[in-house]
């Protein structure tokens, strides 16, 4: 289904996305209970590079309390949506304290910016001990 909804991702994105989305936090979760023996139910959970907000919905639909982090203010609105918790940053100097997230999230976002190292450092840091920090690229 996802792969199909490919088609859609320019002109209609919240149809593309809106699949990537469930299917992200229905892996993260999975992820979170494989690894930290602890669905994402009531985890705060990080996604650096959130762009428009699209995965905000899905990571509430299974109980975590997201924080999207994005650089570019159009981005940030391109979608319409309001209220699920932007923040305004750089993922390479995140806007956070250390240990703030149970759950750091970042997707095709690294292979765009020259510094994905600093970003994947970033995230490390502010992900909680015996947390989860998931970084994927294209």
């Amino acid at each position: 289904r996802l792969l199909r909804s490919f088609v859609y991702e320019q002109f209609r994105p919240a149809i593309f996305y809106g699949g990537l989305a469930r299917d992200t936090a229905l892996l993260i979760d999975a992820l979170s209970n494989d690894l930290t023996h602890s669905p994402l139910k009531a985890k705060n959970v990080l996604d650096v590079g959130g762009g428009p907000g699209y995965f905000a919905a899905e990571f509430a639909r299974v109980g975590a309390h997201y924080v999207g982090l994005e650089p570019d203010v159009s981005e940030m609105s391109a979608a319409g949506l309001s209220g699920y918790g932007a923040v305004r940053g750089d993922g390479a100097a995140l806007p956070f304290a250390d240990a703030s997230f149970d759950v750091v999230y970042s997707s095709n976002v690294a292979e765009h910016i020259p510094n994905w190292r600093d970003m994947a450092d970033e995230m490390i840091r502010v992900c909680a001990p015996g947390g989860l920090v998931v970084l994927s690229y294209t």
